[in-house]
Order: structure tokens, then sequence, then C-alpha cells
């Protein structure tokens, strides 16, 4: 089958932000077992030295951070497939837009990882969220 260029575009961004959230979920996993400090009591049973904490700072901003990929990636990938398909964006502007969004959420996950002051979090946050209110008023508009 051979794709659209914009579907193309909307395939080749959204695979790789699935990977960087799966890997966000592995980062995870990966601060739990560092800091030996699990959410679940089995995970801790015959685990010499393994705590149940769930408040753990390092943890917890890793978790929110993934949280935050989930919250925001999830609906950019529908948005951009149906930005895609409904014609409301030609093959440069979903090219552009998946770039934009892309590389706001890999800047997002650094400054919240690396606990960078204010505001750059919110700042890239906020370009992610013009990408999906932007593509989804294009699309409205384009039917309507």
């Amino acid at each position: 089958m051979e794709l659209t260029a914009e579907l193309e575009a909307a395939v080749w961004y959204s695979t790789i932000l699935l990977l960087k959230l799966a890997t966000a979920g592995l980062l995870t996993a990966s601060s739990r077992f560092r800091r030996n400090v699990f959410a679940n009591e089995e995970d801790v049973v015959g685990n010499e030295g393994a705590q149940l904490k769930h408040t753990d700072v390092v943890v917890e901003r890793y978790r929110r951070a993934h949280l935050n990929d989930m919250e925001n990636i999830i609906p950019f990938i529908g948005l951009i497939f149906v930005y895609a398909i409904s014609g409301a964006g030609d093959a440069g502007c979903v090219t552009l837009v998946s770039q934009i969004f892309t590389a706001a959420r890999c800047i997002h996950t650094v400054v919240y990882i690396g606990q960078v002051r204010q505001p750059a979090r919110a700042l890239s946050f906020m370009v992610g969220m013009v990408c999906n209110v932007y593509m989804a008023v294009k699309v409205l508009l384009h039917l309507y």
C-alpha cells in the first residue's frame, strides 16, 4: 500500500513519539530499580532492601513526565491522522507540525527530568498544545 506524503509523515512521527512514550515507561521503571523503591507490595517481597514507597521524588518526577507524555502524545497521534486524512493540511504542514510537536515533547521530557527552571517546561508544553489546537481548528474549519 502506498501512502500519501501526508500519511507517511503522520506515520513516521507517530512511530517516533510512540517509541518515546515506551522509553519513558522504561525510564520510570529504571528509576524504581535504581532507587530500590516500588509502588506494589509484591515487588518488595523477597527483594532485600526494597521499600514500598509511593512518594519517592525522583521516581515521581519520571512517572509524571511519562504521564504528561501520555496526556499529550495520544491526542496528537489522533489529531495528526485526522489532519492528514481530512486534507486540512498538505504534506509540508503535516511534516512541520509533527516536527515541532516531536521536538517540543523531547524538550519537555529533558527539562522535566532534568529539573530545568521554569518557564522551560511550561513553554515546551505550550508549544505541543498549540500544535494540537492548531490541527483541531484547521480540521474543523476545513470540514465546515
